[in-house]
C-alpha cells in the first residue's frame, strides 16, 4: 500500500516527487526508462501517425530518467528555452474557439517563480528589454531563457528519500478501478524481465508525456478507458507551428548586425511577438518571431524545397507535394550550389524570419490506439495532428504587423514566404499538447482545475497534456509550475506533512 504513484519520472513527476520528499507521503513513481538514455527502450515510443506529418513518435520522446530533457538534441542544442506563458494564453479569446483556461496568469506566477528556481533560472530581468527597431511599436521584444537543468542530478536524492520508491524500467500498462469505476485501486507495471509489479495507491499522477498520458487512460482498466465518458480523451492534439516564414529585406548594411539581439548570449535569447492587447483586439494567435541570419540561398525556393525532403525523412506520413520540391531542387542546383559553397566561403547574408506560433485548439486533432501492438500486446499510439486553414493564416497577419514595425522603425520590410506552393513544412517542435485538457466542464475537458480526472476521484494528470491553450513558450517551465502546483494540492489531499 502507498499513498501516491506517480507515473513517469520527467519533468513534472520528478518534480512531485522531489517536493513531497520528507513530507510522510508515501509515494512510488514509475518510469519506463533507466537512469539514463538506453535505446532498446525507446522502441516502447514506437507509434502510427497520419494527418499532417509528425516527427517520428520513437524520436520526439525519451523514456528514461529525466524525460525528454535528456533527448539528444537538448543535449547538443545547449539546453532547453524557458519561457512562461503569456497572460493572454490563459483568456478565452474571441475568434479562437474552446480557448482559455480555468485560472487566470496571475494565480499561476507564483508557482512560476518556484519552476524558476527548481529549472536553475537565474532572476528575470526585463524582457521588456528594448529592441530599438520595434520600440513603442505593436510589437514587443521577449527572451527565452537557456537551461541544461534535465533533474538528472535529482536520482540520488530521491534514491535516499525516506519516503519516495523509485521504480526504473517499470512500465506502468493498466490501472483497475472499484466497481463503481470513480477510483483506481490498483496499477501494474511490467519490469524489464517481465515480472509484474501492482501498486495499491491512495491516489494516482499520470505524468507521462503529452502522448503516452492519452495512450493510458484510452488503454486502462483492461481496455474500457478511464476519463473519457464525453470522447475528450486524445483530442486538441497540438504541436509548436515552427516554420520560415519570409526573410527581411534590410534598409541599410546595419540591419544584420542589429539582429544580434536574436542571438544566444550567454543564457538569453530574444524574439519579437505582437503585443497581447493587439491579439486580443484582432483574434490573433500567439507567436514569435526570430531573425535569423543566414546565406543568402536558403531564401531561394530551391534550396527550401531541399530542406524539406531532409527534414521528411524523420516524419510521418511523407509531406504532400514530395515530387514538386524534387523539380524545384533539380531546377535550381546553382542555388543549391552557392548554398553548399556558403559552408566553406564567406557568401551574401539575408535575416530569414523563423515563427514559433501555437495552434487553434481542434477538437479533430487527435491522440487514439493504432492498429498495430507493442511487445507487450498494448496498441500503440496513433497521432493524426491537425491543423486549421486560420492557423497559418493567423501568422501571417502577425508577420504583416511585424512588417510594419520593421518598416516604422528603418530596419527593413519582410518577404513573406508563405504563400509558396508546394507550403512551407510545419515543422513541429516536440512539443505534445492538449490531449488530456483542463476544463471546468467534463464535456470539454478531461481533468478540472486540480488536473483531477472528472470522473474519477482519485486520478490525476500532469504535463502538457492538461494544457487548455498552447501559447508560443516551450511548454517545460509551465509543465513544472503545474507540478507544484499539483504537488500542493496533493500534500492537503493526502494529509500527511
Amino acid at each position: 500500500m502507498t499513498d501516491l504513484c506517480i507515473v513517469g519520472a520527467g519533468p513534472a513527476g520528478i518534480s512531485i516527487a522531489r517536493e513531497l520528499d520528507g513530507s510522510g507521503i508515501r509515494i512510488c513513481l514509475l518510469e519506463s526508462g533507466a537512469a539514463d538514455v538506453e535505446r532498446r527502450v525507446q522502441r516502447q515510443s514506437r507509434g502510427e501517425s497520419d494527418g499532417y506529418p509528425v516527427h517520428l513518435l520513437r524520436r520526439s520522446r525519451v523514456r528514461a530518467f529525466g524525460g525528454t530533457l535528456r533527448h539528444p538534441r537538448v543535449r547538443t542544442g545547449g539546453g532547453w528555452a524557458a519561457r512562461a506563458l503569456d497572460p493572454v494564453d490563459f483568456e478565452a479569446r474571441w475568434g479562437v474557439p474552446d480557448s482559455g483556461w480555468p485560472f487566470d496568469h496571475g494565480y499561476l506566477l507564483p508557482y512560476y517563480e518556484r519552476a524558476r528556481r527548481v529549472c536553475g533560472l537565474a532572476p528575470r530581468g526585463p524582457a521588456d528589454e528594448a529592441w530599438r527597431p520595434v520600440r513603442g511599436s505593436d510589437v514587443e521584444p521577449t527572451l527565452y531563457q537557456l537551461t541544461q537543468v534535465d533533474f538528472s542530478d535529482v536520482h540520488d536524492t530521491l534514491v535516499s528519500s525516506p519516503n519516495v520508491r523509485l521504480l526504473l524500467r517499470c512500465r506502468a500498462v493498466d490501472f483497475t478501478t472499484d466497481p463503481t469505476g470513480r477510483r483506481v485501486e490498483t496499477v501494474t507495471a511490467v519490469r524489464a524481465d517481465g515480472s509484474k509489479a501492482v501498486v495499491r495507491p491512495r491516489a494516482v499522477v499520470l505524468a507521462a508525456g503529452g502522448i503516452e498520458n492519452a495512450r493510458l487512460l484510452l488503454t486502462a482498466d483492461a481496455g474500457r478507458g478511464l476519463g473519457n465518458e464525453h470522447d475528450v480523451v486524445g483530442r486538441y492534439f497540438a504541436e509548436r507551428l515552427a516554420l520560415s516564414v519570409g526573410y527581411v529585406v534590410p534598409y541599410g548594411p546595419g540591419s544584420v548586425r542589429d539582429a544580434g539581439f536574436f542571438d544566444r548570449r550567454g543564457d538569453v535569447s530574444g524574439a519579437i511577438r505582437v503585443v497581447d492587447r493587439v491579439q486580443r483586439d484582432k483574434g490573433f494567435l500567439n507567436c514569435a518571431f526570430s531573425l535569423v541570419p543566414r546565406p543568402a540561398a536558403v531564401a531561394t525556393t530551391a534550396v527550401g524545397s531541399l530542406s524539406t525532403l531532409h527534414k521528411a525523412m524523420i516524419r510521418r506520413p511523407l509531406v504532400d507535394g514530395f515530387g514538386a520540391r524534387v523539380r524545384h531542387v533539380a531546377t535550381g542546383l546553382d542555388h543549391v550550389a552557392d548554398f553548399a559553397l556558403s559552408r566553406v566561403v564567406a557568401r551574401p547574408r539575408v535575416l530569414v524570419v523563423r515563427a514559433q506560433g501555437e495552434q487553434a485548439p481542434n477538437r479533430d486533432s487527435r491522440v487514439t490506439l493504432g492498429s498495430r501492438r507493442d511487445d507487450l500486446g498494448i496498441p500503440v499510439a496513433r497521432v493524426s495532428w491537425r491543423m486549421a486553414d486560420t492557423d497559418i493564416a493567423s501568422i501571417a497577419t502577425s508577420l504583416g504587423v511585424v512588417d510594419a514595425a520593421l518598416r516604422a522603425g528603418r530596419f527593413g520590410f519582410v518577404a513573406s514566404t508563405l504563400d509558396r506552393d508546394p507550403a512551407t513544412l510545419v515543422e513541429g517542435a516536440h512539443h505534445h499538447l492538449g490531449t488530456t485538457r483542463m476544463h471546468a466542464d467534463p464535456r470539454k475537458g478531461v481533468v478540472d482545475a486540480d488536473c483531477r480526472v472528472h470522473s474519477v476521484r482519485n486520478l490525476y494528470v500532469t504535463g502538457s497534456s492538461v494544457f487548455p491553450t498552447y501559447g508560443l513558450s516551450n511548454p517545460t517551465l509551465t509543465i513544472v509550475a503545474l507540478a507544484l502546483r499539483l504537488a500542493d494540492h496533493l500534500r492537503g489531499t493526502l494529509g500527511r506533512g
